[in-house]
């Protein structure tokens, strides 16, 4: 168990205001059926929590910001853990290392159905909310396996026709971050900020197979380049670094908005539900 806490922690951090939402809108959640509209939602809450992913790892985990120092700090000694031939590990201690701060997640997603909570339906703002959760548990599920030696799950992956060059690219993908810090800075595909911004790297040599080698001491990685494949045009750029800091913007006003309103009037200034206003 105390293997596996790290990451069980961040998981359930992660679940625990999503079951909470779905509570508060229990009759909106109890009554979604599938449809193109919903879906969209989904995908949007996808692609949304990758260009988060991007700006935070980016931005506040690398560059710093003012009082997010601490933040900094533990992903600047997650680089220096898994490094070199310690990419991936057994040891134990290391493993508290490889997640990140566990209520960060959680403190982003309140905040953000603080704000989208006044402009989206109730089904429409669940369903995107659990895209962002999806996406969320995905890359930390997948980023702890990533650094975890001789793991059965990749054992298991590598055995699937597709599933396993998919698993093979993202985990080069990553390693390449860890030696090169300026490019990789997304973990899951699509790659989409790397992408937009242009932070692909560019791999000159073959991908190792994701077999009995990829669990050995690792080889050299790749030799990559240190510049983008491709510059992104400037506005490219800016719309990624400045939209998703206006997106996390957004979202703590929502937080200040619901903050007063327990300050002034005991109780959450929300919006009523539709079985309230009925």
């Amino acid at each position: 168990m105390r293997h596996h806490w790290p990451i069980l922690r961040t998981a359930l951090a992660a679940l625990v205001p999503l079951v909470i939402v779905s509570s508060i809108h229990w009759s909106a959640f109890a009554s979604i059926t599938p449809s193109l509209t919903l879906l969209a939602w989904l995908v949007a809450g996808v692609l949304y929590t990758q260009l988060v992913e991007y700006w935070c790892h980016r931005v506040p985990m690398h560059r710093g910001l003012p009082y997010l120092t601490h933040v900094r700090r533990n992903h600047l000694e997650h680089h220096r853990i898994f490094h070199g031939n310690n990419f991936k590990t057994r040891d134990v201690d290391e493993l508290e290392h490889i997640v990140g701060r566990f209520w960060v997640f959680p403190v982003l997603f309140v905040a953000h159905y603080a704000a989208l909570v006044f402009v989206l339906d109730a089904q429409a703002l669940i369903v995107f909310l659990f895209g962002t959760v999806l996406h969320y548990l995905a890359f930390e599920l997948s980023h702890w396996l990533t650094h975890i030696e001789d793991n059965p799950v990749d054992r298991l992956l590598a055995r699937i026709p597709l599933v396993s060059g998919v698993r093979a690219y993202q985990i080069e993908h990553h390693r390449i971050h860890h030696e090169f810090p300026k490019v990789a800075f997304n973990f899951n595909p699509p790659y989409l900020g790397d992408r937009i911004a242009g932070h692909m790297p560019n791999l000159t040599e073959p991908l190792r197979p994701l077999g009995e080698a990829a669990f050995e001491a690792p080889e050299p990685v790749p030799t990559v380049t240190l510049e983008p494949i491709v510059e992104a045009p400037l506005w490219r750029r800016r719309l990624v670094r400045y939209g998703s800091a206006a997106a996390v913007g957004v979202a703590i006003v929502g937080a200040v908005v619901v903050a007063h309103g327990l300050l002034t009037h005991g109780k959450p200034s929300l919006p009523s539900s539709p079985e309230q206003t009925a």
